[in-house]
């Protein structure tokens, strides 16, 4: 791949495929590689985050290696990062942007163009870093309340404690 991700090779039962040959995973193979269900890979393609390169026989979903990572890249924003299915739809419709704009500034040598796609690239990256400010400020802010609330319950907490020792001692006298 020439847009600077790396290709994954995955070796299934059926064994790796030949050089050159793009390798396919079934859906429960993609499932079973990310940790998901099925259901949620179909879930993914139902609202727009992951499709499937192909579809045979019917109804089996069939990925290849962009897929994959695909699937891969929402797991980890989801799983490590704790993005909810929208985050991830911006995140990933960013990187998409980000993907096209590198593959047009790269095939072409004007310096003129490449200035635009450069300045595209760099408003679709700073709007995706100011929604993420946006929600880290949120999250510090829920944060910060939940602290002044341990706060609160710690100090009740020691209240409590010494309301308790006060009666047991009462009582011992």
């Amino acid at each position: 791949m020439t847009d600077g991700r790396t290709t994954v090779r995955v070796t299934t039962d059926r064994g790796a495929t030949p050089q050159g040959d793009e390798h396919t995973l079934r859906i429960g193979e993609v499932a079973k590689l990310c940790a998901v269900t099925t259901r949620t890979l179909r879930y993914w393609d139902e609202i727009g985050l992951l499709a499937p390169s192909e579809q045979r026989y019917g109804s089996e979903r069939v990925y290849t290696g962009p897929e994959i990572e695909r699937a891969k890249r929402i797991r980890e924003l989801q799983a490590h990062m704790g993005f909810s299915l929208a985050e991830i739809g911006v995140v990933l419709e960013t990187e998409d942007v980000l993907d096209k704009l590198r593959s047009a500034y790269k095939a072409n040598a004007r310096p003129e163009l490449q200035r635009r796609l450069l300045a595209d690239a760099l408003d679709a990256n700073d709007k995706l870093v100011a929604r993420l400010d946006d929600t880290l400020g949120r999250v510090k802010a829920f944060r910060d309340e939940r602290v002044a609330k341990a706060k609160r319950m710690r100090a009740r907490a020691a209240e409590l404690d010494r309301e308790v020792a006060d009666t047991s001692r009462a009582k011992r006298r």
